[in-house]
């Protein structure tokens, strides 16, 4: 995973470019500002959002993968098990969806 340090740069230089701060904004692009409390809530607001965001990806490549809806009989396939078990725990902040792929 990609470093989300840059990205809370940007938009904490930008919040405080937007409030007149624009000598900070200047070191917090230049990443010397790491310890300004925009840069840490920006950078905590983003892993959560990244966090969520990821949970979603991975269920939905669980939902995606043929093999997943495939089987000899119907009752075999992971589908007729799951009732929508898989996006309910990404959604509450779990990774159940991974005990199906065991």
């Amino acid at each position: 995973m990609r470093s989300l340090m840059p990205d809370a740069r940007r938009i904490a230089a930008s919040y405080l470019t937007s409030t007149g701060r624009s000598n900070d904004a200047r070191t917090v692009l230049a990443g010397s500002g790491d310890d300004y409390v925009e840069v840490r809530v920006a950078l905590q607001a983003l892993s959560e959002i990244a966090a969520r965001v990821g949970r979603a990806e991975r269920a939905l490549a669980c939902y995606a993968d043929e093999s997943f809806w495939e089987a000899d009989c119907a009752e075999a396939s992971l589908a007729f098990h799951d009732h929508g078990e898989i996006a309910r725990s990404a959604l509450a902040g779990k990774e159940l969806y991974a005990l199906h792929r065991d």
